[in-house]
């Protein structure tokens, strides 16, 4: 990453042995003399925290720690880490965890910008596009990567179960730290999962039919690259550290090219049927790509023999001579989902979730309410055999 940062679009990566004390490093030199932790209550009972707090409890000076966040992300721990914040005059915010403490960080980050009080203020008004209080922001991840840490995109529910949705540069991450000691032991369902989403995103990243930059397709290639030579050996070989931690870093960098890159209508059609069943948005989002690849003419305006060539031997890409670009990364993801069934029952339809008639009903009149043609042609491909 660049020397200089421009708080609203730079993220500086820290992966590997020392990452935390790195972290340590980095956030010391950008000034950062007051630390606010948040963290998911997941964190705590498994033991993250206090590994943390052992690798670097000396070099931060954490004055203030919220610790209450759960699954879901609510507009109350927004408020009381807000207040939290300000009662202990920090300067700075940490973020560990999963996707729900990395979004109360990131609101809390907005909210300190824009001067507001409550989170709900956002369900009358929009995040403000200017800024002089830049409120510095590290994310250190814990089992994989979910690829969300890149994201600018913060998820929050109300009291009343209304969801407070964001999307804003100004909650970008500027300090992303990955260390091997995060990746603790999980099952082969998450490392399936986790897998399949960073594929997913880098290929729909590489796909894309807007303009996207050269960091995202270097982005997506290095993690279809770690995906290849670790996907396998990691599902067989979950107990070994290294190839979680290449596979949380494929998913890494897979999440800042997908969230970097103009977002489709697949992010969209996930996010309301989670919205309405609450099902892992991972499994959601890999079960729809794999029926875009499988369903939709999606156009293909990258080269992908350049792509075979860059990542090497993988042996779930085959060239052949004839065959187009869309049919040889249908084939790809094909033979990435059959190669999971010799390790783990993966779930292939949304039904495989629990997800209902009634909810998928609930999720496509909520996606296709203010939608075109092409979104409800969208939704009635991927979700009429469900």
């Amino acid at each position: 990453m660049r020397g200089q940062y421009n708080f609203e679009s730079d993220i500086k990566f820290l992966t590997g042995k020392g990452a935390l004390r790195n972290c340590a490093v980095t956030l010391s030199n950008m000034g950062c003399r007051r630390f606010m932790l948040i963290c998911d209550e997941e964190s705590v009972k498994s033991g993250h925290l206090k590994r943390l707090l052992r690798r670097v409890g000396k070099e931060l000076n954490i004055v203030a720690q919220y610790k209450k966040v759960k699954d879901r992300a609510t507009a109350e721990d927004c408020d009381k880490a807000l207040r939290l914040y300000k009662e202990k005059d920090c300067d700075s915010i940490i973020a560990l965890g999963q996707k729900s403490a990395i979004f109360v960080a990131k609101a809390v980050k907005i909210m300190l910008k824009d001067g507001v009080s409550f989170m709900s203020n956002y369900f009358d008004c929009a995040v403000n596009n200017i800024s002089s209080n830049f409120i510095p922001l590290a994310v250190i991840p814990t089992y994989l990567s979910s690829g969300i840490e890149a994201s600018n995109a913060v998820r929050v529910w109300s009291e009343d179960s209304r969801l407070i949705r964001l999307d804003t540069p100004f909650a970008q991450t500027n300090v992303l730290a990955l260390d091997p000691c995060m990746c603790s032991l999980v099952g082969r369902k998450r490392i399936a999962s986790t897998g399949l989403n960073a594929l997913a995103m880098a290929i729909t990243s590489l796909i894309s039919r807007k303009k996207v930059d050269p960091m995202t397709k270097v982005y997506s290639l290095d993690a279809i690259t770690l995906i290849t030579d670790n996907f396998e050996p990691c599902l067989l070989y979950s107990g070994i550290r290294k190839y979680r931690f290449h596979v949380a870093f494929a998913a890494m960098l897979a999440g800042c090219a997908y969230w970097s890159s103009p977002n489709d209508m697949l992010t969209e059609l996930a996010e309301s049927i989670c919205d309405v069943s609450g099902a892992d948005y991972r499994d959601v989002f890999n079960i729809l790509f794999a029926k875009v690849v499988e369903k939709i003419d999606v156009k293909w305006n990258f080269d992908t023999y350049a792509i075979v060539n860059l990542i090497g031997y993988n042996q779930y890409i085959k060239v052949q001579d004839g065959k187009k670009g869309g049919e040889i990364i249908k084939d790809c993801v094909n033979n990435y989902y059959a190669e999971l069934k010799k390790y783990v029952k993966y779930p292939l339809r949304l039904k495989d979730l629990a997800i209902d008639d009634d909810m998928l009903s609930k999720a496509y009149d909520e996606f296709a309410k203010d939608g075109d043609g092409e979104k409800i042609y969208f939704a009635d491909k991927l979700l009429k055999d469900e």
